[in-house]
């Protein structure tokens, strides 16, 4: 009995004991700091300032500007503070040259729903706009300016489909982005999506002591409960692309469907990634208009597509590089074989023509990818198989993303057991034999295809590509640093890789070469044309949706590979013809950077 006393007597002494606190705590509030809460109350409050936090830049690999940011003014109403709605409404009409009676109603409407919560009622307002603001700031009690800030892009439109828009964020974004507020701007595609969270960087908040005008006074009252939160600006984003060597494929795509992307071959750095047509990511700034959207995502052409990594094709004869090395490695053909090309091949009942309807005659390897002769590989691949080519090309890294940044596709490769369980239907010769020419079911990437070709370049090394040099932080402090991975080391020994790096020498520089307009008189270029069937051949039209898909992709220098390029014009025709051109105006270039020659010069 004693110790649930004294239980009893320790509990009753903690409860008074705290009792006598709170009644301290009143005497003090109320007797001792009356007079000055009531005169806080009556003239001044307190305002929570909002200090948004620059969004990130992104640079190209020479610290060029792609997006920087730019102030943007917003008027922001305090409803509780707002003593005559109808005296500021009809001020304000006069400055922003906005309806009065729609300024009332949002302000009705916003005091409505949350007399303390301030709204923006309008945004990015220009400087004469502010000066009158800030003249008739007595009469506007109740009315601030906020400080925001809005993208810019000093090089207009250049690659708008690589950096991506900013817009408001969905259920989605708010969690995978760890998001709480709703009235901010979030990548919703490209660099601006993925680095998401380096870019965004962290809001600060201020309170401020006001008085009856909104003007800030000096105050020491809750001083010691008011905490402010400092603004950390985002991290910028250091590209790998190279702004100039941009510049020049968005130039030569105008007017074209297609992709262009150029890639350092012995580390996997991404210096170009274009496509078109694209869009104006002003657009997006301060909020894209509906009719725009629909405008955009209604378009026939996809502007909104990032074809490099987003657009899957058949690859055409590029892909004769995969099936020619498939073919070595398992012995079918040698530096010694010869195959006969009358113009056409017949599988069973069925005949598969030459690009030369009248034949090619005699070819070796050398000749079959320099001159692009379908029935060489015809009879290869009937030989190697379905199953074999499928190996190779997943081995190349088709059918599976390139592990790049950003959302690419994985493209398809098929095999028997694929078709089967597509379509419950065997696999027939015919499919492989035109498979072995980039044709049928096989979907690939532009970009797949460059790092392809890339990784034929530097003697069988799959690089992943990368298109983040590095990320810094506001004292310019790198945060990370990327470095470049090998994803795969190709089965083929350097005999096997030497013959078809000569092949596709002979195919740029050989005047029988199909490739030979990417010819350049600084160096030796190495590549394959592809012209991809978009229909049957036995379908005549002249429409243009109709026409092939034109494929050039490349190396350069031969002598010792630097840089590997693709590109793909929709519905272009003929690589040779369309795609090789391209690609010629990118080396040149390149060539003339690198050594210091100015672009007006001639080489």
């Amino acid at each position: 009995m004693p110790q649930y006393k004294n239980k009893l007597f320790i509990c009753s002494l903690i409860i008074g004991s705290l009792f006598l606190l709170l009644i301290l705590r009143l005497f003090y509030l109320q007797i001792l700091k009356g007079d000055e809460f009531e005169l806080f109350s009556i003239e001044n409050r307190i305002r929570l300032i909002n200090s948004p936090a620059p969004r990130g830049k992104i640079f190209d690999r020479n610290n060029k500007k792609i997006v920087v940011n730019r102030p943007s003014f917003d008027l922001k109403v305090f409803p509780n503070e707002l003593k005559n709605i109808d005296k500021v409404s009809e001020l304000l009409a006069g400055i922003i040259k906005m309806d009065k009676a729609e300024i009332e109603q949002s302000i009705t409407r916003a005091k409505k729903k949350s007399a303390y919560l301030p709204f923006i009622l309008i945004k990015d307002i220009d400087r004469d706009t502010l000066a009158a603001i800030e003249s008739n700031k007595p009469d506007l009690s109740g009315i601030t300016i906020e400080v925001n800030y809005l993208r810019d892009y000093p090089e207009g439109k250049l690659g708008s489909l690589l950096v991506g828009y900013l817009g408001k964020p969905n259920k989605k974004d708010l969690k995978r982005f760890h998001l709480t507020n709703l009235d901010i701007n979030v990548g919703k595609t490209g660099i601006e999506e993925t680095f998401e969270n380096d870019l965004r960087g962290s809001n600060g908040i201020n309170y401020k002591v006001i008085d009856a005008l909104g003007r800030q006074v000096k105050s020491k009252l809750f001083q010691k409960d008011i905490e402010n939160k400092e603004t950390l600006p985002g991290n910028d984003i250091h590209l790998t692309i190279d702004i100039e060597l941009q510049k020049k494929a968005e130039q030569l795509l105008k007017k074209k469907r297609g992709s262009i992307i150029v890639v350092n071959v012995n580390s996997g750095e991404v210096l170009v990634m274009a496509s078109s047509p694209s869009f104006d990511p002003v657009l997006f700034v301060n909020g894209i208009q509906q009719s725009d959207w629909n405008e955009l995502t209604n378009n026939e052409y996809h502007p909104m597509l990032n074809r490099s990594i987003r657009g899957t094709y058949a690859p055409g004869s590029t892909f004769k590089i995969v099936t020619a090395l498939g073919a070595l490695k398992e012995n079918i053909i040698d530096e010694e074989t010869t195959i006969f090309c009358p113009g056409h091949y017949k599988v069973g009942k069925k005949k598969f023509k030459c690009w030369k309807h009248y034949g090619h005659g005699w070819v070796n390897l050398r000749s079959a990818i320099a001159q692009s002769c379908d029935v060489f590989f015809y009879i290869t691949a009937e030989e190697l198989g379905i199953d074999r080519i499928s190996k190779y090309a997943k081995i190349f890294g088709f059918g599976s993303g390139t592990g790049i940044e950003l959302s690419e596709k994985d493209g398809l490769v098929p095999n028997r057991s694929w078709k089967y369980k597509q379509f419950k239907e065997p696999w027939y010769k015919g499919e492989t034999v035109i498979t072995s020419i980039g044709q049928g079911y096989l979907n690939v990437t532009p970009l797949q295809i460059t790092m392809m070709t890339a990784s034929v370049a530097n003697g069988g090394t799959v690089l992943k590509p990368i298109l983040i040099k590095r990320i810094s932080d506001l004292e310019g402090k790198n945060t990370m640093v990327s470095s470049s991975e090998v994803l795969s080391i190709l089965p083929f020994d350097e005999t096997q890789i030497k013959m078809v790096q000569d092949s596709l020498i002979s195919a740029v520089n050989e005047e029988s070469g199909t490739g030979k307009r990417a010819k350049v008189k600084h160096g030796t270029v190495a590549g394959k044309t592809g012209t991809a069937q978009v229909i049957s051949s036995k379908t005549k039209s002249k429409k243009e949706i109709y026409k092939d898909h034109a494929w050039f992709t490349a190396y350069y220098p031969a002598e010792k590979p630097e840089i590997a390029i693709t590109v793909l014009i929709e519905n272009g025709g003929s690589g040779g013809a369309v795609a090789a051109p391209l690609a010629k105006d990118i080396f040149d270039l390149y060539f003339k950077q690198k050594n210091g020659v100015m672009q007006n010069d001639n080489v």
